[in-house]
C-alpha cells in the first residue's frame, strides 16, 4: 500500500483539525463556565448573600472534565465537527489534555525564533516527562525547499514498480481509478500536506515556515512541538522503524505508525492548549495553508485520504485511551509492546489481542505470478466499506462495527501480463456479519456487474466487463477472489 517517505511527519490538514478541536474544547468550556457563574450569582442573589454550595463552584481549569464546566456533555457550540474527529468521545480528549494546564499558561512569547525554539523544547519535554540526550537543531524550509526535499524522498523510497502494483491492487478492489499514478499523487500529497518531519535514520528535524519575520507562526510552533516529540520519543524509547517499514505485515505497520503519530499528536494537542493563547489557537485552526491541505484531501480517493489521516486521528484516540488508563507511563509502554493490528487502534479495548492467521488465499498456476502478499486489516475494510467504488454515497451502514468483526486478514496480488487477480482471506468473530458486509460492499463497488449462479458456500458470483468476483463464506472464514474470469476468481476464493 502507499506509504510515506519518512515515518514521523506532521500533516497540515490534521494540524488544522487538531487546532480546531482544541479551540472548540476550550471555547465550549469557557461558555459553560460563564453559565455556571451566572447560575451561582443567581443563587447567591436568591439566598440574599448565602455563598454558593460546593456543587455550584466552577473549576479553575476550563478544560477540566469534572465540575460544572464539564465537557462530558459538550454544548453544540463547542462540539461542532468534533464527533467525526474523535469518534464521538469528546470528553475522552478533554481528560487527556486537561493535565497539561490552563490555556496559554506557558504562552510562547513573540520573540526570536531561537528563544521560541528553546521554550517549545522545554514545554514538550515537561509535558511528555522525557528528556533529550541531545536536543535536535530544527531546520526551517520554505514551501519550495520542502517540496524539493520530499520529492527526492518519495522517488527514493517509493519506486515506480511498487507504485504500479499498489495501483493494480487498489483498483481491483475499486478503491482508486484504474489510471491512477500513485508516485505522482504521493509526491503531490506530501508536498502540499507535510508541515514538517523528523527522520529517525538521520536525526533531521524539518519544519515548513514562510520567510517573513524571525519569529515562528502558531502553525510552525505547533508543528515543531509535534516533531520534537518524535525526536524525544526516538531518543528515549526508540521509534519502531523496522516495524513501520515492513510491507509484508502492512496492518501491524499501520498500528505501529498510529502509536508513533498518536503519541506526537496528543503531545501537540497538549502543547496547543498551554503554549498558544486563544487568539493563536483560532488563527491556527483558520490557517489558509492547513485549510487548503484539508480541501485537497477531499479530492483524493477516500481510501488514500483515510490511510493518510488514520495514524493521527485514530492514533490520537488510541493513545488518549492508554493515557487515561495510566498516564504517560502507559504510553511509553506501548513502544515495548506495540499493537499489532489496526483493530486495536480502532477499538482500544482490543489492545493486546493479536490477529488470527487465516488460511492463505488460493494459488494460481500457469503464467500467473504472485507479486505481493501482505496483511489486510480492519482499517482497510473500514475504508473500503465507507466508500465502495470510491463513492461515500454507497457506504455501508455501521461500517466501523462491520469492519471490527475482523479477526484476521491477508491479501495476495497476482499478475499475468496486463491481467490482475486478487485473493483475500479473512476471519471473523463468531456469528458476525462480515460475510454479508463483504458481499454488499462488492456489489456496491461494482454495480455494473451481473450476478451468476453460486455453488456451495458461495455467497456471491458477480461477472463484470473487466473482472469477475466470488465471495465464499464458511464458519468464521470469509474469502474473496477477483480475476479476469470465473475460474481464476474461484481458484483464489477456494
Amino acid at each position: 500500500m502507499p506509504r510515506s517517505a519518512v515515518i514521523a511527519i506532521t500533516v497540515l490538514g490534521v494540524v488544522a483539525l487538531v487546532a480546531s478541536t482544541t479551540f472548540a474544547l476550550v471555547r465550549s468550556a469557557q461558555l459553560r463556565t460563564i453559565r455556571g457563574q451566572v447560575a451561582s450569582l443567581e443563587s447567591e442573589l436568591a439566598a440574599r448573600g448565602r455563598g454558593p454550595s460546593a456543587s455550584e463552584q466552577a473549576s479553575t481549569n476550563p478544560v477540566d472534565p469534572g465540575g460544572d464546566n464539564s465537557l462530558r456533555d459538550l454544548s453544540p457550540e463547542g462540539g461542532s465537527g468534533l464527533e467525526d474527529l474523535l469518534g464521538g468521545d469528546v470528553a475522552q480528549l478533554a481528560r487527556c489534555i486537561q493535565p497539561a494546564g490552563a490555556p496559554g499558561a506557558q504562552d510562547v512569547p513573540d520573540s526570536s525564533s531561537a528563544d521560541q525554539i528553546d521554550q517549545i523544547g522545554r514545554i514538550v519535554t515537561g509535558l511528555r516527562s522525557l528528556q533529550f540526550g541531545d536536543a535536535p537543531t530544527p531546520e526551517f524550509l520554505d514551501d519550495q525547499q520542502l517540496t524539493s526535499r520530499l520529492t527526492k524522498e518519495v522517488r527514493k523510497d517509493y519506486d515506480a514498480e511498487e507504485a504500479r502494483l499498489d495501483a493494480r491492487l487498489l483498483a481491483t478492489l475499486g478503491a482508486v481509478p484504474d489510471d491512477i499514478d500513485l508516485v505522482a499523487l504521493q509526491t503531490e500529497l506530501l508536498s502540499n500536506q507535510v508541515a514538517g518531519f523528523y527522520d529517525p535514520d538521520t536525526g533531521e528535524l524539518v519544519v515548513r515556515r514562510d520567510g517573513s519575520g524571525d519569529g515562528l507562526t502558531p502553525s510552525a510552533q505547533s508543528t515543531l512541538a509535534h516533531e520534537l516529540e518524535h525526536a524525544l520519543a526516538d531518543q528515549a524509547l526508540e521509534l519502531p522503524v523496522e516495524v513501520t517499514e515492513n510491507t509484508d505485515e502492512a496492518d501491524a505497520a499501520l498500528a505501529a505508525l498510529a502509536v508513533v503519530e498518536g503519541d506526537a499528536t496528543l503531545t501537540q494537542q497538549q502543547f496547543t492548549i498551554v503554549g498558544l493563547n486563544l487568539s493563536e489557537q483560532l488563527g491556527l485552526s483558520a490557517d489558509p495553508d492547513a485549510l487548503a491541505a484539508q480541501r485537497q484531501l477531499d479530492d483524493v480517493p477516500h481510501y488514500l485520504a483515510q490511510s493518510l489521516q488514520f495514524p493521527y486521528l485514530a492514533g490520537l484516540r488510541f493513545t488518549c485511551a492508554r493515557y487515561i488508563a495510566g498516564g504517560w507511563d502507559a504510553v511509553d509502554a506501548l513502544y515495548g509492546k506495540l499493537p499489532t493490528t489496526s483493530a486495536e487502534i480502532l477499538d482500544p479495548q482490543r489492545y493486546g489481542t493479536g490477529a488470527v492467521d487465516p488460511r492463505d488465499p488460493g494459488e494460481l498456476g500457469g503464467r500467473w505470478q504472485r507479486r505481493r502478499t501482505t496483511t489486510l486489516g480492519a482499517a482497510d475494510l473500514l475504508w473500503l466499506f465507507e466508500a465502495p467504488g470510491d463513492d461515500t454515497a454507497r457506504a455501508l451502514d455501521g461500517a466501523r462495527d462491520l469492519a471490527l468483526a475482523w479477526t484476521g486478514g491477508e491479501v495476495a496480488l497476482w499478475t499475468r501480463d496486463a491481467d490482475t487477480a486478487v485473493g483475500v482471506a479473512l476471519t471473523q468473530q463468531p456469528d458476525a456479519r462480515l460475510c454479508d458486509a463483504v458481499t454488499t460492499w462488492y456489489e456496491r463497488a461494482f454495480p455494473d456487474g451481473t450476478d451468476a449462479p453460486t455453488r456451495r458456500d458461495e455467497r456471491l458470483v458477480r461477472e463484470g466487463p473487466r473482472q469477475t468476483a466470488v465471495v465464499m463464506c464458511a464458519g468464521e472464514e470469509v474469502r474473496l477472489g477477483v480475476g479476469p474470469d470465473l475460474t481464476t476468481a474461484r481458484a483464489l476464493a477456494g
